[in-house]
């Protein structure tokens, strides 16, 4: 069983074009693979972390070998939290 990750990422819902179109592609995998787990999810409506202030000091700090303050590696793992998910999907 292999899983599929939807990522659906236009503000138009159900009046998307793209969405319409990935959803034909979505309906055909899933009567070619009754067995795969298909998940969606919606960019508009998931709440990401922030990219800025103490995730990005944290993300430099990495690159240059510097230690993180509590608040850099607090606002870094909601950021690896969510690479994590979606690295989830690679295996």
């Amino acid at each position: 069983m292999s899983r599929l990750l939807y990522l659906q990422a236009s503000p138009r819902g159900e009046r998307s074009t793209s969405i319409a179109v990935a959803d034909a592609f979505v309906n055909a995998y899933r009567k070619a693979h009754p067995s795969d787990e298909i998940n969606v999810m919606n960019l508009y409506q998931k709440e990401l972390p922030p990219f800025d202030g103490f995730a990005l000091n944290a993300k430099y700090a990495i690159l240059n070998g510097l230690k993180h303050t509590q608040e850099e590696r607090a606002a870094w793992g909601k950021v690896t939290a969510i690479a994590d998910e979606f690295k989830s999907y690679s295996k």
